[in-house]
């Protein structure tokens, strides 16, 4: 046990007898800073190139499809013409008494029977009957149509013999709802056709003027001698003459459906639209 103790001291005086001693006031030992290596220069980033603009690419439209024509809408209106132009004045032409078909009507087409109204408008109020519907013509069918259905406030009113000297017109009218309607001519100046609200007082079927020798069939008298009446010189001559104060008709079938269907006194209105 001794040994050991001994042999230990002995160790530990040699190793304080290895290690120097330092003052307390020694500097410490300068630490040595190790500086970093000095790293290559960079070289600057290259400028981006500038982009060079692209130009525009040029794209040629395509033809626009030539759009389809619109004969309706523009006047002239001529045979083949359709769209709303064509139904209003089918409209009117029907209203002022002439007949079209229900096939161009339901087409809203200018054919064969509108040209055929249109001459007959045109030739009855002093345009030349051409069948063409240019601004003239349009303007005359629409001023002497009016409102479309529309009869004066005496014509409404139980059955009338409605007579119309500005459109030269005559319409049974039954309760405001037009049941036939006639050309119509009247007398010339110095015998005009009287106007006002009158009745049918007197109906002679073959009836002959006693003045004037000349037949008056059907026969419809309102105002002493003046009376509604087929024409035999109306539906000859057209508008190129004048009656003696009598309302004329040239429809033979017309005026016999006429004279069937008004019994006496019913009202005859003469009157300017």
């Amino acid at each position: 046990m001794r040994a050991a103790l001994a042999g230990a001291a002995i160790c530990a005086l040699l190793v304080a007898a290895a290690a120097p001693a330092i003052a307390d006031d020694a500097s410490p030992a300068p630490t040595t800073t190790l500086e970093p290596s000095p790293m290559p220069p960079t070289e600057p980033p290259a400028p981006s190139p500038t982009p060079t603009p692209t130009p525009p690419i040029e794209v040629t439209p395509a033809p626009t499809p030539p759009a389809e024509p619109k004969p309706a809408s523009t006047l002239p209106l001529r045979l083949g013409a359709h769209g709303w132009r064509v139904k209003i004045l089918q409209d009117r032409l029907v209203w002022l008494g002439y007949e079209i078909t229900a096939t161009s009507r339901a087409a809203q087409k200018l054919g064969d029977s509108t040209v055929a109204a249109v001459k007959k408008a045109q030739a009855k109020f002093g345009y030349r009957p051409t069948g063409v519907v240019g601004p003239g013509t349009w303007e005359l069918i629409g001023d002497m149509a009016g409102t479309v259905g529309k009869v004066p406030a005496a014509c409404r009113k139980d059955l009338v013999v409605c007579v119309d000297k500005t459109t030269k017109l005559v319409r049974l009218v039954d309760d405001g709802t037009v049941r036939k309607t006639l050309d119509a001519r009247f007398g010339f100046t110095g015998a005009e056709t009287r106007e006002g609200t009158f009745h049918v007082t007197r109906k002679s079927r073959d009836h002959v003027s006693s003045l004037y020798r000349t037949s008056m069939p059907f026969a419809m008298f309102f105002s002493g001698g003046q009376a509604v009446h087929y024409s035999p010189y109306f539906a000859r001559d057209g508008y190129n003459g004048g009656s003696h104060g009598c309302v004329n008709l040239r429809d033979y079938d017309g005026a016999r459906w006429l004279f069937d269907h008004v019994p006496l006194g019913t009202t005859v209105y003469v009157y300017r639209s």
